[in-house]
């Protein structure tokens, strides 16, 4: 839309006269389809029309405009066309205003778009969202929603300062206009946090996009008083009808996805995926020390949990460990007394290079069984020795 808003802005400046510029604007109609026209009354009037609305209303106005020139016998130029034909014929105009066009569109400007990036501000895409998906309910149309925030941006302005971090918002917010179709809608959501809409698009092809994207800012380069830097972004993909259908569920969804591409490592695009774990899991930042049983019990490990649960414990390791391999994990609880867990390994999940995500169901029948053969051993060992 943003190119389009600019095709139009750049008619309105140069064309020579109102025939000129109907007719560049009926040719941008023609390259772009009936979208042009919702682009029309955005730029001219601010209005927000459904885009069937809009390529009805741009042929009336042009009629009305014919109709007057015929009954003043002078020339009538097409935005006094428009507000009569939008005052007298529709119920779009209540109480039009005169105002020069350049206050207009700076008052405009200030109002629809966030000043830092020039992106739409979350009101204004709020209302976009809202409109959207109503459309996409009635033609039954696939409709995306990607959210996307910037890793460990603190960092950026802890070590750069604001004004790098500032400028690297900029940077973000250049490389998500130049990627996405005019038909997208971009906003600044707030702080690092930036939201894209997708009309007409699933989640396979709005994966697509967002995979671009990532790899795009990934591979920037930034600088800040002579020190170059990188940064990542994490982004949560939901999709109308799949995931919701309204547009509190869906934005929810999308959300809760960038909390999955978050607790995968970060620099990751995760679709929504209904929560299916049994217990309630905390984060949990700890070293433990993690030792192999069954297939070569002096193996011995150290790595870092991240969360637990009554049901399992996730944590990082250098060393892939097997599927289905029983392990110990000693987890300083409290005091650094360790907390010894038993288990086995269900998950394996490589996030970067040489480190390892390992899920482990904690089995308590398990730990009672191997601590009574223990004993058991000890028991025998200490008896026999006697």
């Amino acid at each position: 839309m943003d190119s389009l808003r600019t095709s139009i802005l750049t008619s309105r400046t140069n064309a020579p006269d109102d025939n000129a510029f109907i007719s560049d604007l009926n040719s941008i109609i023609e390259q772009r389809g009936i979208a042009a026209c919702q682009a029309i009354f955005q730029v001219l009037t601010s209005l927000e029309l459904p885009v069937e609305v809009a390529a009805e209303y741009w042929h009336k106005v042009l009629r009305h405009r014919e109709e007057m020139i015929a009954a003043l016998h002078r020339n009538v130029d097409l935005l006094p066309a428009l507000c009569d034909f939008l005052s007298t014929s529709s119920d779009s105009f209540k109480k039009p205003k005169i105002v020069e066009e350049s206050d207009f569109a700076r008052v405009v400007q200030g109002t629809t778009h966030d000043g830092l990036t020039s992106l739409f501000n979350r009101p204004y895409f709020d209302q976009i969202f809202v409109q959207n998906l109503s459309l996409a309910r009635r033609y039954n149309i696939d409709l995306s929603v990607l959210f996307l925030d910037v890793d460990d941006f603190k960092e950026v302005n802890d070590t750069h300062g604001h004004q790098a971090g500032d400028a690297t918002l900029q940077c973000i917010a250049r490389i998500i206009r130049q990627e996405k179709r005019d038909s997208d809608v971009a906003a600044r959501y707030g702080g690092e946090e930036f939201v894209l809409l997708m009309p007409h698009t699933d989640n396979i092809h709005a994966f697509v996009l967002a995979e671009r994207i990532r790899t795009r800012i990934e591979q920037m380069e930034l600088d800040a008083n002579g020190e170059s830097f990188r940064i990542t972004i994490s982004g949560g993909l939901a999709s109308f009808p799949i995931n919701a259908r309204d547009a509190d569920g869906l934005l929810k969804k999308a959300d809760s996805a960038l909390y999955l591409a978050k607790g995968a490592g970060k620099n990751v695009i995760s679709f929504y995926r209904q929560e299916k774990r049994r217990y309630l899991r905390v984060k949990f930042h700890q070293p433990i020390k993690i030792k192999d049983l069954g297939f070569n019990s002096a193996l011995s490990y150290d790595g870092t949990s991240k969360d637990i649960c009554i049901g399992g414990i996730l944590f990082e390791n250098k060393d892939p460990l097997p599927i289905g391999a029983r392990i110990q994990l000693s987890v300083p609880i409290k005091n650094d007394d360790p907390l010894l867990l038993i288990g086995t390994v269900v998950r394996v999940e490589a996030f970067k290079s040489d480190y390892y995500d390992i899920g482990m169901t904690i089995s308590f029948k398990e730990m009672e069984k191997i601590a009574s053969n223990e004993i058991a051993n000890f028991l025998k060992d200490t008896l026999g020795g006697e």
